[in-house]
């Protein structure tokens, strides 16, 4: 265990002395963000991305927010040896 603690501190120090790296190269970038689009604009682009990624509890969620609606969300119940305090 103590291995992994080693090499996650390593692993941080690479990243604290590592330079900065810009995100996004392209001004018109979906990736990019300025602060000029509006929340619709930003609920739909990332509604565009989830469905692009697949993932259909991000869509259902996003879809119900643009809908106005307030979204459901369904958890799998836990294991019986797990208790909620």
């Amino acid at each position: 265990m103590a291995l992994l603690w080693e090499n996650l501190s390593t692993q941080l120090d690479s990243v604290r002395s590592s330079a900065t790296v810009q995100i996004a190269s392209a001004q018109n970038s979906d990736a990019t963000f300025n602060g000029s689009k509006t929340r619709q604009q930003r609920l739909e682009m990332a509604l565009a991305a989830a469905q692009k990624a697949g993932n259909t509890v991000m869509v259902s969620s996003l879809t119900a927010v643009l809908e106005g609606r307030e979204p459901k969300v369904e958890f799998p119940s836990l294991p019986d040896g797990i208790k909620l305090q």
